[in-house]
Order: structure tokens, then C-alpha cells, then sequence
């Protein structure tokens, strides 16, 4: 099925990624492409967690969960690129971010990478850096793989002692843009940052495609 939706997304997409109306061209109709709007997150909303701050494109709603399902679990990565194109837009007009930056995507479990295809995090950063012409730079890596986070208490249980971190002792004068597709505990971010923190990496700033206020 994934196979079937990967050769589509290189033709054409055939309904929206949204509604699943009918369509001649793009990831979405025009009516949802206007409602898209609305859940824009503007420039100057930010998250803290902790030491660092977090932004992101949207707002967490129905609709962008629909477009980050149908690119983390069906291999769309024409709305991946969709989405790399306004993250790209966030670092370039929103001062938390600076020119000497290294893109660090969130790290996606082996076992995850086989059951969907791809590494969704790695192919939002791969895309984000060609943008922007930033470094793109694995740092963080997980540690193990774990079932499927579903409620909140578990999603905070996962994170603890998740990922591990590699000393690159001429990248920490840099900043840090850690990458995610969607922040809703922060937990895992939280959990990166830490082990980067540990590490002597103490400029981070944390971009998703979407966060939950």
C-alpha cells in the first residue's frame, strides 16, 4: 500500500491529503489549502521546555494531523517537502534562530524506519538544510525501540534515558535547530535536549512542523 502511495505522490495526487475530495493537482483542495491558514502559528508563539524554546509552522489541529500522517505513515514526501519549505521560512524570519546553525533531526527507531519506510525527522532536516544551507548533522540516536506512544503518562515513561549523543567538540559554538514533525508533551524534545545539554551543546532551539499549546 505504501509502494502504491509513494508512486502516486511522484505522479499526482489523486484526492486531498485533507478532506479526500477530488483533486487536479497539489496535496490539498483549495478550500482546505484556505482553512490551512487558520492554523498557522504565528511568528512570535513560542514554547519553552525548559532552557530551550520551541516553535513551530502550525498550530496542532485535525488538519495538520491528516497532512503529517499522510507523510509520516504513507510515505507522501511531496508534503514533506511542503512542510521543509515553511520550516525553512520560520529560520529565516524569526529571530530565535541564527546564521551559524546546525540542523539535528529527532531521532526515528530502526524498527520505525522499517515499518514505515523512511525516516520522517531525517527527511525533514535533509530537506530543511538544502533550503537553508545550514549543516545537517546526526547527534542524537536512540537507544532502543518501544511500542507506540498513547497516553500521556506513557509518552513521558518512553522518553526517560531514550536517546544517546555523539561529542562533536567543534559544533558547539554553533546553534542547535532540533527538528521534529509534532511536539505535544515536549517530553521527547526535552529528553534530546538533555542529552545534548550534557554534552556541552547549550544554544538549542527546538522547530516542528506542529505544536499542541
Amino acid at each position: 500500500m505504501n509502494f502504491i502511495r509513494m508512486i502516486l505522490d511522484i505522479m499526482i495526487m489523486p484526492v486531498c491529503l485533507i478532506c479526500e475530495r477530488e483533486v487536479s493537482y497539489g496535496i490539498c483542495c483549495d478550500k482546505c489549502f484556505f482553512d490551512l491558514n487558520k492554523d498557522f502559528n504565528d511568528f512570535d508563539r513560542t514554547r519553552s521546555l525548559g532552557v530551550a524554546k520551541a516553535i513551530s509552522v502550525f498550530v496542532y489541529s485535525d488538519r495538520t494531523k491528516k497532512l503529517i500522517e499522510n507523510f509520516k505513515y504513507s510515505g507522501f514526501k511531496r508534503v514533506g517537502k511542503f512542510f521543509a519549505q515553511l520550516m525553512a521560512y520560520r529560520i529565516e524570519n524569526n529571530k530565535l534562530f541564527k546564521k551559524d546553525a546546525i540542523i539535528v533531526p529527532i531521532p526515528t527507531s530502526k524498527a520505525r524506519i522499517r515499518e514505515r519506510g523512511f525516516d520522517h525527522t531525517d527527511f525533514l532536516a535533509s530537506e530543511l538544510s538544502k533550503l537553508t544551507n545550514l549543516k545537517y548533522k546526526k547527534l542524537i540516536f536512540c537507544k532502543s525501540y518501544k511500542i507506540s506512544q498513547t497516553k500521556v503518562k506513557d509518552r513521558w515513561e518512553n522518553s526517560k534515558n531514550k536517546f544517546i549523543g555523539i561529542d562533536v567538540p567543534e559544533y558547539k559554538n554553533y546553534q542547535i535547530i532540533l527538528i521534529d514533525d509534532v511536539i505535544t508533551t515536549g517530553s521527547t524534545m526535552i529528553s534530546a535536549i538533555k542529552v545534548l545539554n550534557e554534552l556541552g551543546y547549550n544554544d538549542i532551539v527546538c522547530l516542528s512542523v506542529a505544536m499542541k499549546f
